[in-house]
């Protein structure tokens, strides 16, 4: 008989290492983790963040109220008040940030939308006007005029209170004068520039020394007329100094029945400089100097108001501006100021006219 095989079965048992079992744990938990920990920071910027905007606004408005934020500057038991609306930048067309949010313009149509939320409500008597601007298109000055004029229409005011901030400059004259005004203008401030430029740049010799050569194909004499690579004809010089004559004519006549004050009078300062508002005073294109609250008493005086609220405008709050305002604000060291470290500098647009302050742009 064949010999039996010894068959003795053996059991295998693979068991996992310790160290390699831990790291396949926590790569497959890493994903989770990270997920957690992103909404976890995302709630503290969030809570960070509102507390902040909630601080230093004083007070947020509901969306039944003002169609803005605003803050309270004067608290009492009163529930009719005046608003403080900020204009700040230059004016502009077209659509853009929210007035007052970093680096914005005075566009003209959020101006529109904020002032018909300010018609419908019927808490807000009065409106002091805070302007700070370099200036702007006539286009967009003119526009921003007729807003002010139409607002005060609808709150029943025959005259416009306005707060001159740091400067106000060309538009910001020209907008503001559109309307009967009392002018309340910053002890520190700067008022001016009522003048007309314009620039046209001519790079004709440069085009001769490099050998750029344009070929121009026109239906009329001066259909290209402002071309940089030819000089002006002395008719079209004509032309342009007689359109810069004419609305220099009636800027002046502008700001002359703003401020109630003579032609000749208002053209002893129209020569395009920027005065001190001590000196502005004096050529009578300010009222007198003063502060916010001042307007603001004025403003009430004016609706018949004696004892009233006052609320100042905030540009509306996105839920990223919460974030990053509000995280900035709480760990900003103290030298600075979370106006500063969210304010970048200003840019200037070609094409426009603006009063630049030599110690103010950066």
């Amino acid at each position: 008989m064949p010999k039996k095989e010894n068959t003795t079965s053996q059991e295998v048992i693979v068991k996992p290492k310790a160290n390699g079992w831990l790291i396949t744990y926590i790569l497959l938990s890493l994903p989770g983790f990270i997920t957690g920990l992103v909404w976890f920071l995302i709630t503290i910027m969030l809570f960070v963040g509102v507390a902040g905007a909630v601080s230093a606004a004083g007070e947020i408005s509901s969306t039944d109220e003002v169609g803005f934020s605003y803050s309270v500057l004067e608290e009492n038991k009163a529930k009719d008040g005046v608003l403080v609306y900020k204009l700040k930048g230059a004016i502009d067309t077209g659509e853009g940030e929210n007035i007052g949010s970093p680096n914005s313009n005075i566009y003209t149509s959020v101006v529109a939308e904020d002032f018909e939320e300010i018609k419908k409500d019927d808490r807000i008597k009065n409106v002091v006007f805070h302007i700070d601007t370099p200036g702007g298109t006539v286009y967009a000055s003119e526009i921003l005029g007729d807003l002010i004029q139409d607002l005060l229409d609808s709150k029943g005011q025959e005259e416009g209170v306005f707060y001159y901030d740091q400067v106000v400059a060309s538009g910001g004259l020209y907008s503001s004068n559109k309307v009967k005004n009392y002018i309340y203008g910053s002890e520190y401030g700067s008022t001016g520039s009522i003048g007309v430029v314009l620039y046209l740049p001519n790079v004709q010799g440069l085009a001769e020394n490099i050998g750029y050569k344009q070929v121009v194909i026109k239906s009329g004499e001066s259909k290209d007329f402002g071309n940089p690579f030819r000089d002006l004809t002395e008719s079209e010089r004509n032309f342009l100094q007689s359109e810069a004559d004419r609305s220099y004519n009636d800027f002046l006549e502008i700001v002359a029945n703003g401020r109630g004050l003579d032609k000749s009078k208002v053209q002893e300062a129209a020569n395009g400089f920027v005065y001190n508002n001590e000196k502005a005073k004096d050529l009578g294109l300010i009222d007198e100097l003063g502060s916010v609250s001042q307007a603001a008493q004025r403003a009430a005086s004016n609706a018949g108001l004696e004892s009233y609220k006052v609320w100042e405008s905030e540009p509306k709050e996105e839920i990223f501006d919460l974030f990053g305002g509000g995280l900035l604000q709480a760990i900003a060291p103290k030298i600075f100021t979370a106006e500063q470290l969210l304010q970048p500098n200003d840019f200037v647009k070609p094409g426009r006219q603006y009063y630049l302050d030599p110690l103010y742009v950066q």
